[in-house]
């Protein structure tokens, strides 16, 4: 790349740097013309170096980079603020960028860099994604979980699922398998196309019944998310329909179209579709089956209330009618009658009764209830309420349900008729049922997670639905064997089972195993103590984190190759910033020397001129040694040390040099000697003429302790740590305080520490002690 315009010439050590950078970097001068452009920008921006130079950086960005207004805009802003450095992310096509500028002080040009950071976005957004489904998840679980008996579950579950994939078309439906006929229940998402959807299936969509298509029937029976491969026409098969989907599919513009049954314990309920869109991308259809098995407990719960709800009322038809009690209470509320019965019930001989107001007997938190109740029915002539009460008596208090008439206009009555019967233990009875079988159904069938809860001696009591499927068995079958027999298929306990220790300790206990088939789960037990402080029983929580371990690690893996990338972006940086610019301002200034002197002067500058430039070959040789490291491979493999130390010796013929040989191997790669070359070089230059260097060698262990110590002018106590640092020259004055850094990065790729001491402890003055560890290869 070269011009032939002086104000937008670039050195050619510069381009040399500029095309090793991966990034795509701008070259401009302080008015933001561009000089040049790097390889990797060209081919990202479709231009060459000489077609833009010159013309503006800007417009450039803004026209062939990111032609997209709602891109571009961030990036236009930072490029005209002019003020320092900055940086915004910005997607260019499928990938994605961090947009730096940056300012050279010593030239005034700007440094425009579009770093590549796909991956890491793609990354962060899977983790958003990710964690906004499980947050959904959830959610859906708490309200399907919770939701009264009146609610409407299909429309819930709709709009769970719609949720899950925005965008798309979902309708949920109720199944009757027996009659084999589908009741649409819920539409999300079809606003766009009421018109086409009318067209087909008429104006009330949610009265409409269709027969279950022998395909969709299968899939139902199956209890398996299937994607629905006929489209339409597989989920309304009638012919008079085809021609209509046909015209719809092609408006709407689906994609896959997936369709979830909701089964349970052998049970149908009904069936969800899900029509997604080619403009809204993939759906996640694991988060899409936990909400199915979600869904499926939800329908499940609600159709067995609503069956206790009938058995209940048949129930008190049949059962409760023999020992029922009537009243008859007057207008002014006073009884006039009552049944033999109640004396059964709250210990009252009826004629006790007779006489005294109605609302003696009813608990006072209950008095508004029943003052509302006689106040409605008194503008009801001949109408009844029920009505549940607490009834003091003297054998306790009572919860009564009653029925309540107002035959006030009756002549033979002319009152209020209570028909009542005792329901304590029922209520009793039903509540705790309904306790014990809710937090049974949360605990053993609402989750994903295996539970199994033990005696003390490791045999199962109840076992969760999870847990069974895990071994292809039923939890009724499960029941009574040993934890180790049905798991592991074993005859004796596992000692490194939580459960186990558990029981042993008294403590809950944690662990990860690996299944054979590669799976990872997460294992913890749990002792069950009573009042007495007695071990009852052992619960076992075991969880699938195969899937989060893979997310873990791989975001561990994005994160370290974020840290490497970020670290060599900088690097270059640096060196383009300030070793390269240092250099060439010498270079500049001699050459500008020798320029004016033309007597024998001339031949020291020429002398000095060829050094500087020398320094310059030196730096550039640094950086590309970096560059080898960042970008060899991480693999380290056997090296003899002694070989290594000696091929570097042979460099120095003219020092004093003692070393004894260790002959042994280490693990490290092709640049162990450059550790070598740069701490005995240091030496070599900074240590004097009379510099004497000692290299140094001990086996310890699994490692090798190496010293390359010199008798120069040594290291300040306050320096120790800050040498290995970049442009940290100190006294030692490390070739533009690189070498050092060399010296620590490489010795940490090899999975050593390096690090400074006195030579003679306490005296400074009298040399350094520069140490480094290696690990040793067994023999």
């Amino acid at each position: 790349m070269q011009t032939t315009e002086p104000n937008m010439e670039v050195r050619p050590e510069v381009l040399q740097i500029l095309e090793a950078i991966e990034d795509g970097i701008i070259l401009a001068d302080s008015r933001m013309k561009i000089r040049t452009i790097t390889p990797s920008m060209e081919r990202l921006a479709g231009i060459s170096a000489d077609g833009v130079r010159g013309a503006d950086a800007a417009h450039i960005v803004a026209n062939r980079i990111l032609p997209d207004t709602g891109q571009r805009g961030p990036v236009l802003a930072l490029l005209s603020t002019r003020t320092g450095s900055g940086e915004v992310t910005v997607q260019a096509g499928e990938r994605w960028y961090a947009v730096s500028s940056r300012q050279v002080p010593e030239t005034g040009d700007w440094i425009i860099r579009f770093r590549d950071v796909t991956r890491q976005t793609i990354a962060e957004e899977e983790v958003r994604r990710i964690s906004a489904d499980q947050a959904l998840l959830s959610r859906a679980a708490t309200e399907l979980a919770g939701m009264p008996p009146e609610a409407d579950v299909f429309s819930a579950i709709g709009a769970h699922l719609h949720e899950l994939a925005p965008g798309s078309i979902v309708v949920v439906s109720a199944a009757d398998i027996q009659a084999g006929t589908l009741s649409p229940r819920a539409f999300f998402g079809i606003e766009p196309f009421l018109p086409e959807i009318i067209e087909v299936f008429g104006e009330n969509l949610t009265g409409i019944t269709v027969e279950i298509p022998p395909y969709i029937r299968e899939i139902m029976i199956s209890g398996e998310i299937e994607e629905v491969k006929g489209g339409l026409q597989e989920i309304i098969p009638e012919r008079i329909f085809q021609e209509a989907c046909r015209k719809f599919e092609a408006i709407a513009g689906f994609g896959p179209i997936y369709c979830i049954p909701f089964t349970w314990k052998g049970e149908i309920f009904g069936t969800a579709v899900i029509l997604t869109r080619l403009e809204e991308g993939e759906i996640n259809l694991r988060a899409v089956e936990v909400l199915r098995n979600l869904a499926s407990i939800a329908l499940q719960r609600h159709r067995a209330e609503a069956e206790l709800r009938a058995s209940e009322k048949t129930f008190r038809t049949l059962i409760e009618k023999g020992s029922e009690f009537i009243l008859i209470i007057d207008e002014q509320l006073t009884i006039r009658f009552a049944s033999p019965p109640i004396e059964q019930i709250d210990g009252f001989p009826p004629e006790a009764l007779v006489g005294r107001h109605a609302f003696d007997m009813i608990q006072p938190e209950d008095l508004p209830l029943v003052e509302e109740v006689v106040s409605t029915l008194t503008g009801r002539p001949g109408g009844s309420m029920q009505v549940e009460v607490r009834f003091r008596g003297p054998r306790g208090t009572h919860v009564i349900e009653a029925i309540v008439t107002n035959l006030l206009g009756d002549p033979h009555i002319r009152g209020f008729v209570v028909n009542a019967w005792d329901i304590t233990e029922r209520k009793r009875t039903e509540d705790a049922l309904r306790r014990a079988e809710r937090e049974k159904a949360l605990v053993l069938d609402s989750t994903v997670e295996m539970f199994t809860y033990y005696d003390r001696d490791l045999n199962v009591i109840w076992v969760n639905r999870a847990a069974a499927a895990f071994i292809g068995r039923e939890p009724a079958d499960l029941v009574g064997y040993r934890c180790y027999e049905i798991w592991h298929n074993r005859t004796s306990v596992c000692d490194i089972c939580p459960v186990v220790i558990a029981r042993e300790t008294g403590q809950p206990q944690e662990a990860e195993i690996t299944a054979p088939n590669g799976r990872v789960f997460f294992l913890r037990g749990y002792p069950v103590i009573d009042e007495a402080g007695e071990l009852i029983g052992l619960i076992e929580f075991a969880q699938d984190i195969t899937e989060r371990k893979r997310i873990e690690e791989e975001r561990a893996r994005l994160h370290h190759d974020l840290v490497v990338a970020n670290r060599e972006a900088n690097l270059y940086l640096d060196i383009l910033t300030h070793d390269i610019k240092n250099t060439e301002n010498v270079s500049n200034l001699y050459a500008e020397l020798l320029a004016d002197v033309l007597d024998g002067e001339a031949g020291r500058y020429a002398e000095n001129l060829r050094r500087s430039i020398k320094k310059s070959i030196e730096i550039l040789g640094t950086v590309s040694t970096i560059r080898r490291i960042h970008q060899a491979s991480r693999e380290l493999k056997p090296l003899d040390l002694d070989a290594a130390v000696s091929r570097v010796i042979e460099n120095f013929p003219g020092s004093a040099i003692h070393y004894n040989a260790v002959r042994c191997q280490v693990w490290a790669d092709d640049l162990l000697s450059v550790i070598f070359d740069n701490l005995i070089g240091n030496a070599v230059k900074f240590g004097g003429p009379d510099v004497e260097i000692a290299v140094k060698a001990e086996e310890q262990n699994d490692k090798v302790l190496v010293t390359v110590e010199d008798t120069g002018p040594g290291v300040p106590d306050a320096e120790k740590s800050e040498i290995f640092r970049r442009y940290e020259k100190k006294k030692r004055g490390v070739g533009e305080g690189l070498g050092l850094y060399l010296v620590q990065i490489l010795v940490e790729r090899y999975g050593g520490s390096v690090w400074v001491e006195d030579r003679v402890a306490g005296h400074p003055e009298k040399g350094a002690a520069f140490r480094f560890t290696l690990k040793k290869v067994d023999e």
